[in-house]
């Protein structure tokens, strides 16, 4: 493991990826098949810290809801689209004007 200094990161090859997540090379190959993981050059083989998480993460999914891959991207992407909405919504409410009514006039 080598840190990308253009990059601010790690990289990993496919081996090491392997190893961290504590899976098969067969799995990790399905997860890029299913573009669960992206990678830029795939004749180097290299990958991020920010794959490694993914990988990590689809690993723990795997093992705690024996989900296939195919379900893993699902459920990351479903994830991913929770997590854009909290982020919207916590925008919203930064934003959102403040109204207040004075209930005293009310009838």
């Amino acid at each position: 493991m080598k840190h990308s200094p253009e990059l601010n990161d790690i990289v990993l090859s496919l081996d090491e990826l392997v190893a961290a997540c504590g899976q098969d090379h067969h799995w990790v190959l399905a997860l890029i098949e299913e573009n669960i993981i992206e990678y830029d050059v795939p004749e180097r083989q290299q990958f991020t810290g920010y794959q490694l998480t993914t990988v990590r993460r689809a690993s723990r999914l795997s093992r705690d809801f024996e989900a296939s891959v195919p379900a893993i991207g699902l459920i990351l992407e479903l994830l991913d689209e929770l997590e854009q909405l909290r982020q919207f919504k916590r925008q919203w409410e930064l934003e959102a004007p403040t109204v207040e009514v004075d209930v005293r006039h009310i009838k």
